[in-house]
């Protein structure tokens, strides 16, 4: 539990060393952190794309407490629950922390670590922006390998491949911030977000 409590805090600190490497470094464009004109112009690709797989990833969750046991998860006394839409029926004011929280300390940390820092860094890398890509979505995946399941790797991916493309296209971290939050908030909701919690390490 309290390597469990470490990872944002942790997170946060590689954060701020991350941002001095790039706001020291000339050679970074510096309006690549916020760009919030290039992320106005994203917003309505951004929603519409949700809009779409919002209902698909809920069947999904759906699917997954009907038919597996994935998202059942164990309480401290050793009962048990299931994840499926469990905050919104128990807990809804937890998703409005999470709605404050998460895109501050979690979804634009990750963005400016994840996708900001490693397309300066390595993009010289790559022979394309096809392969940049898919690595930065592997490499977003591993960064998920500390909750020690499959389930968070298969979920992670796609929003890897997701993120890593409206940075790309739109060269704002402000616009793929954006996009992970959302998506990570419905993934609460959802209960998806169970695979994704520091508090399920270790469980």
């Amino acid at each position: 539990r309290t390597a469990a409590g470490m990872v944002i805090p942790l997170l946060v600190a590689f954060t701020l060393i991350v941002l001095v490497f790039l706001l020291t470094d000339p050679t970074f464009p510096k309006r690549r952190l916020w760009n919030a004109g290039r992320a106005k112009r994203e917003l309505k690709r951004v929603l519409v794309q949700f809009l779409v797989a919002a209902p698909a990833l809920l069947a999904v969750a759906w699917v997954l407490a009907a038919y597996t046991g994935v998202m059942t998860t164990t309480n401290p006394d050793g009962s048990t629950r299931n994840a499926f839409l469990y905050l919104p029926r128990n807990m809804p004011w937890v998703l409005v922390f999470i709605g404050i929280g998460y895109p501050v300390f979690s979804a634009y940390p990750q963005e400016i670590t994840h996708r900001a820092f490693f397309f300066h860094r390595y993009r010289a890398l790559f022979p394309s922006d096809t392969a940049l890509i898919l690595v930065n979505a592997l490499a977003f995946a591993w960064l998920h390998i500390p909750f020690w399941s499959v389930e968070a790797l298969l979920l992670t991916l796609p929003g890897g491949l997701l993120f890593a493309w409206t940075y790309r296209r739109s060269e704002s971290t402000l616009a793929a911030g954006i996009e992970h939050a959302l998506y990570g908030w419905w993934a609460f909701f959802t209960g998806l977000g169970w695979f994704v919690f520091t508090g399920s390490i270790g469980t």
